[in-house]
């Protein structure tokens, strides 16, 4: 258990990126979902007022799941809902590697 205070299960899909004729990179499919494990989010988006709305999400995952990458997407599998990573922060803590954690910033998924 490395994200404190763990209030949710996290899985991570990895981005298949491909290039297309002008050079420009995209996520055209993601891998299987892995396993599970404990996360919580951080911080939810203010915009609009909308629990489920546009905005910057911050998540913390468990640093099992790295290297994550912009482009992956972060699943709660109990609900459905996904967030595709903008950008990952190692944290890790000076004196216990327990308590180590990936601070995600990434963007709800809409279907």
């Amino acid at each position: 258990m490395a994200v404190m205070l763990a209030t949710m299960r996290f899985a991570v899909q990895r981005a298949i990126v491909t290039v297309d004729a002008h050079g420009t990179r995209s996520a055209s499919n993601w891998t299987p979902a892995g396993m599970a494990r404990p996360g919580r989010i951080v911080e939810e988006p203010v915009e609009d007022g909308e629990r489920d709305g546009p905005g910057m999400w911050v998540l913390g995952v468990d640093p099992a799941d790295w290297p994550l990458r912009a482009r992956d997407l972060v699943v709660e599998p109990s609900t459905g809902r996904e967030w595709v990573v903008i950008t990952v922060k190692r944290r890790a803590h000076a004196v216990e590697a327990s308590v180590d954690w990936l601070r995600v910033e990434a963007t709800l998924r809409q279907a």
